[in-house]
């Protein structure tokens, strides 16, 4: 599975949009410390946000399936485009109907994964077969390292260009929804968010997905237990610690400096799948997010991963009441963040601080709306509905995806954003696999404090 720049047509391309979804892109950039920005290498960002009619009828529009997808290749985009096909393929040709339950569904989800993940290690059998042809024929010379590198200089750059291929994998996190059920599935560095709010319009965020990366402290656990340390891992690309693909950290680990030392494979395939979760009214959108804008947000909001969810979805909630398009909330979040990131890699150049990045990865943003206002959304001429999409003039076919304009709310900015984590100790959810409410007014009650001492606060409404 060589990679390739050549632009293919897929059959995904001509499966219907949904129209209740906005995507926002920032291809990678490197810094330089005068202020100026360049491109490092071609996108490897891949997406999807289909609708599929599962019903025999074609008229059912609770047979209507969605799915949303946002793959991060590493060192290669290859992988992530494989695999996005491969399970669109799985999911979306009327394999659904006969899933019943949440678990069957899941099962599903999980057996699409793990097909994808076979797929790639079968294709790969040719450049695995050649680089160990290679390795025996160096090996067997009897030849130091500085005699084979005078000699085999064109082996040796073969052999590097195969350890490249075999080192592109990809993160992947994918939402289906289903029937009025949302159902997750993720692996690697892709983040998934649920945002939704309570009967007092206060928003709050809970993480459905699991990092899978070394700021896991279950994952850097189990590479400790491998006998791997945190030293191994200074300055080398280690993007996450499951993933779809990349040989040379699996089956091929032994032949990677900063890895040859565990005692099994480092990087493990196991994706985490959840649901399904009732999408009731109180669900207002979901949100998908690249490897990329995981990294950047860590690196603007050090510490816990939760600051920097509330405070991407506190620039959603701004933009849904500044922009007339999906399209325009999710791109406008997009700009926020890329300029904020570049800001504070220009600050701690102005102030002689350490420079913990000098480049940020490709920034994907995927916003799914389920029931939330956009108050400036253009006016569709043809019916006098508001439009939530930035290029697609019709209208969703899903049960779930056109809201009345009863069901709406209007958020504040002064709203407080809350946080969780579903799959962290402490926040589970329950056994009906429902996120557990989790509310934190604490920010509320400050402001009104602080509004009653400036003798700004409304006088019609009962605060106490």
């Amino acid at each position: 599975m060589m990679e390739t720049s050549i632009k293919t047509k897929h059959w995904t391309d001509d499966l219907k949009v949904c129209n209740q979804t906005g995507v926002g892109e920032a291809t990678n950039q490197i810094y330089k410390e005068d202020g100026t920005r360049c491109v490092g290498y071609e996108s490897r960002d891949k997406k999807c946000l289909c609708l599929a009619n599962n019903s025999t009828t074609n008229k059912d529009a609770k047979e209507t399936t969605s799915m949303y997808a946002i793959l991060s290749g590493h060192n290669g985009a290859i992988v992530a485009e494989k695999a996005l096909q491969e399970m669109a393929a799985d999911l979306l040709l009327d394999q659904l109907k006969k899933c019943n339950t949440d678990e069957a569904v899941k099962e599903l989800m999980r057996q699409s994964f793990m097909s994808v993940e076979k797929g790639y290690f079968e294709s790969i059998n040719q450049h695995v077969a050649t680089k160990t042809a290679i390795q025996l024929h160096l090996s067997a010379d009897g030849m130091n390292q500085y005699e084979i590198s005078q000699q085999f200089e064109n082996v040796l750059q073969k052999l590097d260009s195969l350890n490249n291929a075999l080192s592109i994998g990809s993160s992947a996190v994918l939402g289906l929804v289903h029937r009025s059920h949302l159902y997750l599935g993720n692996i690697g560095n892709c983040r998934a968010l649920l945002c939704k709010t309570d009967e007092h319009d206060t928003l709050t965020v809970t993480q459905l997905s699991v990092d899978h990366n070394l700021l896991n402290p279950e994952e850097a656990a189990r590479l400790f237990r491998l006998g791997l340390l945190a030293q191994n891992f200074e300055g080398v690309p280690l993007y996450s610690t499951r993933c779809i693909g990349n040989y040379l950290g699996k089956a091929g680990y032994k032949d990677c400096n900063f890895l040859s030392g565990a005692c099994a494979e480092p990087v493990i395939f196991e994706p985490e799948i959840v649901g399904g979760i009732d999408i009731t009214p109180a669900c207002r959108f979901l949100v998908l997010m690249s490897s990329g804008l995981c990294r950047a947000l860590h690196d603007i909001f050090p510490g816990d991963i939760s600051t920097g969810n509330r405070e991407l979805v506190r620039m959603i909630s701004e933009e849904f009441q500044n922009q007339s398009t999906l399209g325009g909330v999710a791109q406008s979040v997009v700009h926020r963040i890329v300029q904020e990131h570049h800001d504070t890699y220009m600050q701690l150049v102005e102030e002689n601080k350490p420079t913990a990045f000098n480049s940020r990865d490709d920034v994907t943003l995927l916003i799914r709306n389920f029931n939330y206002v956009l108050p400036k959304a253009f006016v569709n001429r043809k019916n006098g509905n508001r439009s939530l999409n930035s290029t697609i003039s019709y209208s969703s076919t899903s049960s779930d995806a056109t809201p009345t304009e009863g069901n709406h709310s209007t958020i504040s900015s002064n709203i407080s954003v809350t946080s969780s984590n579903m799959t962290q100790p402490g926040n589970p959810y329950d056994s009906n696999r429902r996120i557990r409410s989790h509310v934190d007014f604490s920010d509320f009650y400050k402001r009104v404090e602080a509004a009653r001492k400036r003798g700004t606060l409304p006088t019609h409404i009962e605060f106490d």
